[in-house]
């Protein structure tokens, strides 16, 4: 569809559009609302400015018959023949700010606007957001706010504050969008902004040749995190083995735990079962841990059982071309009701009936963050990490090739879980976006993700792992954010579930101090101001020579005592969130003694950072044996807000 006869379209779809009027090639140009611009059209040319198929400003009618004359003539320079179907359109010149808005049909976020900065340099400067179509008002502000644009919006240097104006643009677009589902992609640019309000001067629209098939409806699910009777399939006595760590991980299950193995026997006292007709009982939950040719056939056999969940651990599926046998698995999970994680993941735990079915570590403490991640090895890491530091979970679940249940659904019933009150995700790629962004928006609480696949070597290496697509990272990011997502770039900052405004840092080093300050504004945290009653109270503990403003420097020869002293004073101020303990090593430092303090019970979180080598060892290791979180660099403290 050409633009003349997008026009009247968009008009009627509550758009505002420019004067204009359509001619043949060679037909005269009568036109009477000077200035125009003169565009060629035609369905042989997408990018007009390219080739010369552009003349603006044009105020009177010689100069319009001279543009066009140089238009066709550039055009053929170009190699391209002109048909008695193609035209040129003219439009009124309107005077304003180039803005760009467009439509994507991606293959997993389906259709997508973006918005920003228009003109023939949109390539060039990509100042632009995401925003689904489904997306509200809060969720559209906090897109437009990650542009640079926006601050023209909100009232630049004077300018007089017109958000509302851009809100409701895009909402129109929205609405034109789910009214015309086959559109596969829409360029509206420029978008010309000015006082009267936002006019599309240009457009170009393409279509699916069919219309893509609507979401399927999701089905009920039954309650993953209700788990009271527990099969181990493939539970095995060698140590090198799967089945080993999986089933002995599961002995400490508070519910009903039966251990199976064809060759039977006993495991830690408990009875290896032969097959699960020996069990005389229902199960609700199974773990299959066995080689993937016999892992349908042992799904077959658990469904009289009356299982309702299935961690399928075994690999050989989806990551390594095999995508008939994950297909059926789908199709029973979806004929059966079945949960099913996974298969290729490490397992699943979960604190509240003790059980762990992962074959990762054993030393799991309890929490209420709940850790979810694609990659079994990224998993395992992090569980240790974790159990080093203290952190406890809730839940931990190895989403793996995520042939039935995806990150959508996990979200959903964590949602309702009031043992977890935070989401962490580990993420590589996903399947339906939109469902995706739709349990986001519905979680009430924070989540924080970490995406692999930002380049096109990464993306490529996490479709070989799981299967699932990684898509277009700035538009994952951008979109994640619009819904309130905390994303991270580092793993480890997957760990810490809540984000931090207002810190304090006592330091007794000027310069990592302002170092550290650097790294917390641009992860976008904030320093808490010290006020005058913060002030007064510091002077009265501290040498008269310390900086009187955060970072709290209590200069470098500050023992425990000082470090003790300015640790109570900060910890009795209501609005600092948290606090960065940043200890150098100086001959009179006794980081040692300084680490110990965190052994008694403080309001507030306080997060040691440890900079030097071996004058920092001894305290190191006390942290550690005490599973106390602790940094040894600026970054790594940084990497979590």
């Amino acid at each position: 569809m050409v633009e003349s006869e997008l026009y009247p379209l968009l008009l009627q779809s509550g758009f505002q559009i420019p004067p204009f009027s359509r001619f043949a090639l060679n037909e005269p140009l009568e036109i009477d609302f000077y200035p125009i611009a003169l565009k060629i059209e035609s369905p042989k040319i997408v990018h007009k400015s390219d080739v010369g198929g552009v003349a603006l400003s044009i105020g009177n009618a010689d100069e319009a018959h001279n543009a066009r004359t140089q238009m066709i003539n550039r055009i053929r320079e170009h190699n391209i023949a002109l048909s008695p179907d193609d035209g040129f359109i003219a439009t009124a010149m309107i005077q304003g700010e180039e803005l760009f808005a467009g439509v994507v049909d991606d293959p997993i976020f389906g259709q997508i606007i973006l918005f920003g900065k228009g003109g023939v340099l949109l390539e060039l400067y990509r100042d632009v957001c995401y925003i689904d179509i489904h997306a509200g008002e809060d969720e559209i502000l906090r897109a437009l706010r990650t542009t640079k644009i926006s601050k023209l919006f909100e009232g630049f240097r004077g300018a007089l504050p017109c958000m509302e104006k851009i809100v409701a643009f895009i909402q129109t677009l929205q609405n034109f969008i789910q009214t015309h589902p086959d559109i596969r992609e829409c360029d509206l640019n420029p978008v010309i902004f000015n006082p009267e309000g936002l006019y599309v001067v240009d457009a170009r629209i393409d279509y699916h040749q069919t219309i893509p098939e609507p979401a399927l409806t999701p089905r009920i699910r039954h309650n993953f995190f209700d788990n009271r009777t527990v099969a181990v399939i493939g539970a095995s006595n060698d140590p090198n083995k799967v089945g080993y760590a999986v089933a002995h991980n599961a002995l400490t299950f508070s519910g009903k735990l039966y251990l199976v193995n064809v060759r039977g026997g006993s495991f830690e006292g408990h009875t290896l079962h032969s097959s699960l007709r020996d069990i005389d009982d229902t199960i609700d939950t199974a773990v299959i841990t066995i080689p993937s040719e016999y892992v349908l056939e042992a799904i077959e056999s658990l469904i009289p059982k009356g299982v309702k969940n299935l961690i399928i651990v075994s690999a050989g599926f989806k990551e390594i071309g095999d995508t008939r046998s994950e297909e059926r698995l789908s199709a029973l999970a979806q004929q059966h009701n079945l949960n099913i994680i996974g298969p290729n993941c490490l397992g699943y735990y979960e604190s509240i009936r003790n059980l762990n079915l992962t074959f990762g570590s054993s030393a799991i403490n309890k929490g209420s963050l709940a850790l979810i991640a694609q990659s079994g090895a990224v998993l395992s890491s992090l569980m240790d990490k974790a159990s080093q530091e203290g952190i406890g979970f809730s839940h931990i679940l190895s989403a793996g090739n995520m042939a039935d249940m995806d990150f959508a659904d996990i979200i959903t019933m964590l949602s309702a879980t009031p043992e977890c009150e935070a989401i962490s995700l580990y993420a590589e790629g996903i399947r339906d976006g939109k469902a995706f962004l739709e349990a986001i928006r519905r979680c009430p609480k924070p989540i924080r993700v970490y995406k692999a696949g930002k380049s096109p070597q990464a993306r490529k290496a996490a479709f070989s792992h799981t299967g699932n697509l990684s898509g277009d990272y700035p538009m994952f990011r951008g979109l994640l954010e619009s819904v309130g997502v905390k994303m991270v770039d580092t793993l480890e900052a997957l760990l810490y579930a809540k984000s931090f405004d207002n810190i304090a840092i006592i330091t007794n080093a000027g310069g990592p101090g302002t170092i550290l300050t650097d790294t917390i504004i641009e992860r976008g945290s904030g320093l808490y101001s010290l006020n005058e009653r913060d002030i007064e109270a510091l002077d009265a503990i501290l040498p008269s020579n310390w900086s009187r403003n955060n970072p709290i420097d209590i200069i470098g020869d500050a023992r425990s005592e000082r470090f003790e002293a300015a640790l109570r004073c900060v910890d009795d101020m209501e609005n600092v969130d948290m606090v960065y303990l940043l200890i150098t090593p100086q001959m009179m430092t006794d980081t040692f003694d300084i680490v110990q303090l965190l052994e008694r019970p403080w309001k507030k979180p306080i997060f040691p950072i440890l900079l030097g080598g071996a004058m920092m060892e001894e305290a190191l290791r006390f942290l550690q044996e005490h599973s106390k979180p602790c940094f040894t660099t600026i970054h790594e403290a940084g990497a979590f807000l």
